[in-house]
Order: structure tokens, then C-alpha cells, then sequence
């Protein structure tokens, strides 16, 4: 019979009892990616103090506890939510034929609309770094890009993390709302209190704010970019960085000693 599982402790020693409760209609299965989905979802429609195992549950039409076989914990579900969000980056629209300038360029801008889409899950997707494999493939792409660009493997792990900081600043101030209009207006207020002589170039500058989620992005981030272009060109005259740890050798070279020295 069609049903959602529920489960109880009962009898002895807490023998732990499954039964079946009759739920209409057909039972759709129970998957890690399914779990992760619904996670999401209930975060982006009421918002992440709405999200708790208990929620999920209900919004899966099953026993609380039923997550738990797919997800061990709150702390691993909200690691896939990152992994989930940073799976809708589209990495699809990278062409390694373009210039390096224009595929970082995409790269940010897929990141900002990835996060931006997800609004209410921005308090754990800026407070916690990508940990897992699937969460990688977006890291993966920009240290390529910047590797293709001629930065040599310390650099482009800088240059990724400064991009990535780059993105997920503006996302989170962009998430407060109207950021151009109030910020403008509230420093504008502000200026009104203090003498002509004090803040000329800010007095000079607030008058060509501009749109911030797409000509300050842009500015900032192509910035950015050209920089990380231009010391590539400097890095090739520099004697490479050693790193911080070596390769771990395989099981099989450890067992043979290959790789050792002699």
C-alpha cells in the first residue's frame, strides 16, 4: 500500500519499529537530491529560520526522521544546499577560445545570479565555503581560467578566492534592496550636516552612482580581472612558489615505495 514510512522506538531495549502510514497517491522516493530540493525550495519560499528537520519532514510527506537515512544531519543538509546552489552556476557558457578578461567576467556574473536567485539561503551560502565535490566544479573552472591566463597554481588560488570574496560582498549588500537609491540618498542626507569644504571628492563622486548590481559589478570585477592578467605577465618572470604541502602519493606507490628517493 502506498505510504510514508514513520518510525517509533518501542518495547525492551528501544527496539526500533518502522510502520507504514497511508498517504493518497502515488509514493515518490525518498533521494538525497530529492531531500536537498525541498530543503531549498522551503528555504527560498519562507526563509532559513523556517528550515528544520521537523519542516522538511512535513514538506516531504514523511516521518521526520526519514531525511536522516539520506542526510545525518542540519549541518550536512546545509552543506547541500551549498552544493545545490552552486550547481545552478552555468559552467556551460565558458569558451576557453575567449579572452581570459571576458571568461572571468563570466564566471563572477554566473556566480551573482546563482546567489541572488536564492536570496533567503545567502546567510549560509556567504558564511560557509564549498566542501563538497559537487560544490567544486565551479572552483575547479576559475582556477582554470586564471591557470590558462598564465598564473602559476598559488596565484590562481589567490585570484579565485579574491574574485569569489568580490561576488559574495555584493550579493550580500545587494540583498538589503534598493542599494543605489538608498545609499545615495542616506549619504546625500548626510552631507547636508557638514561644511563644503569637508568630503569633496565624495560630494563629487555620489553624484555618479550608478547601478550597482551591473555597472559597479562590472567596473569592480573587470578590475579585478585585468589585474590578475597583468601579474600573470609579471609571475612568468618569477621563480615558481613552492607548496605549502606534496601530493599525497597513491596507495599502490606507497606500497611499492615507488616515488620515493633512493
Amino acid at each position: 500500500m502506498p505510504g510514508k514510512r514513520s518510525s517509533t522506538h518501542a518495547g525492551g531495549r528501544g527496539r526500533h519499529v518502522v510502520r507504514r502510514v497511508h498517504r493518497e497517491g502515488p509514493e515518490t522516493p525518498l533521494t538525497r537530491e530529492h531531500i536537498v530540493a525541498s530543503a531549498l525550495a522551503l528555504v527560498d519560499r519562507d526563509g532559513l529560520d523556517a528550515l528544520s528537520m521537523r519542516r522538511l519532514g512535513a514538506e516531504l510527506g514523511v516521518d521526520p526522521m526519514a531525511p536522516y537515512y539520506h542526510v545525518p544531519n542540519k549541518e550536512a543538509l546545509l552543506n547541500a544546499i551549498v552544493e545545490a546552489v552552486m550547481s545552478e552556476i552555468d559552467l556551460a557558457g565558458d569558451d576557453p577560445a575567449a579572452a581570459a578578461e571576458e571568461r572571468i567576467m563570466h564566471a563572477a556574473r554566473a556566480y551573482r545570479d546563482a546567489l541572488l536567485a536564492h536570496r533567503n539561503a545567502l546567510p549560509i551560502l556567504l558564511a560557509r565555503r564549498p566542501i563538497t565535490l559537487g560544490a567544486m566544479r565551479p572552483v575547479e573552472l576559475l582556477i582554470g581560467i586564471l591557470r590558462d591566463a598564465g598564473l602559476p597554481p598559488d596565484q590562481a588560488m589567490a585570484g579565485m578566492h579574491a574574485i569569489a570574496a568580490a561576488v559574495r560582498g555584493i550579493a550580500g549588500i545587494a540583498d538589503f534592496g534598493d542599494v543605489k537609491h538608498r545609499n545615495s540618498g542616506q549619504i546625500g542626507t548626510m552631507l547636508q550636516d557638514a561644511s563644503p569644504a569637508q568630503f569633496p571628492h565624495l560630494r563629487e563622486a555620489i553624484r555618479y552612482t550608478g547601478d550597482f548590481l551591473e555597472h559597479d559589478f562590472e567596473f569592480g570585477i573587470r578590475a579585478l580581472a585585468r589585474g590578475l592578467i597583468a601579474e600573470a605577465r609579471h609571475a612568468r618572470k618569477r621563480s615558481p612558489r613552492r607548496p605549502l604541502t606534496e601530493p599525497r602519493a597513491s596507495t599502490s606507490s606507497r606500497m611499492t615505495g615507488q616515488g620515493q628517493d633512493s
